[in-house]
């Protein structure tokens, strides 16, 4: 049963592949990151998104909602409201960068800096790639690389399923504290 669901999940990988399904090319946590810093940020309350870019070129602004609405539950972890327009109750130490089409060599430390209008954006691409972290002050906690060989818009089905996923990934849980994750260094287990 085992062999039948690896094989499954290893056939549905090759054809989301294959069809320019969103596809996740880098994660990077950092040490200090942990699911309860996420719960403090933005358990119950606006956490604010910058999103830099677009791959459509269209309202900056319409944009803006259509990546945050795309980010609405697909995380680990308490109910968020994910805003590029943060209200009274967000913690301003916090926040999302969502940068769309970046250049291929951009440090994610860079993701956090302020302002987030300033970051580099590599137009021309042949493909809809973001960059995104979570960031606390000009710090990543967090990073995500994804993209899809294409998207017909905004509101294309794959787009906002790349956003999901890289939201996900972004909120990972706080796995540390599980004994069956526990593995000695230079130990495979």
């Amino acid at each position: 049963m085992r062999t039948a669901a690896l094989f499954l999940s290893v056939l549905l990988a090759s054809a989301a592949c294959s069809t320019g399904g969103p596809v996740l090319t880098h994660q990077n946590i950092d040490p200090l990151y942990g699911a309860g810093q996420f719960a403090y940020a933005g358990a119950g309350r606006d956490l604010r998104v910058d999103v830099v870019g677009d791959p459509f070129d269209g309202d900056p602004e319409a944009f803006g909602r259509i990546v945050t609405d795309a980010m609405q539950g697909k995380h680990f972890g308490p109910a968020t409201n994910f805003t590029t327009t943060p209200g009274a109750d967000a913690r301003s130490a916090y926040r999302v960068v969502m940068l769309f089409d970046p250049p291929l060599s951009l440090n994610p430390a860079l993701l956090c800096s302020d302002p987030p209008s300033a970051l580099p954006v590599q137009g021309g691409q042949n493909r809809v790639s973001v960059f995104a972290a979570f960031c606390r002050g000009g710090k990543s906690l967090t990073s995500v690389k994804g993209g899809i060989a294409s998207a017909s818009g905004p509101e294309d089905p794959e787009f906002r399923e790349l956003v999901g996923r890289i939201t996900h990934a972004l909120f990972p849980p706080d796995r540390r504290a599980d004994p069956k994750d526990r593995c000695p260094p230079l130990k495979v287990c």
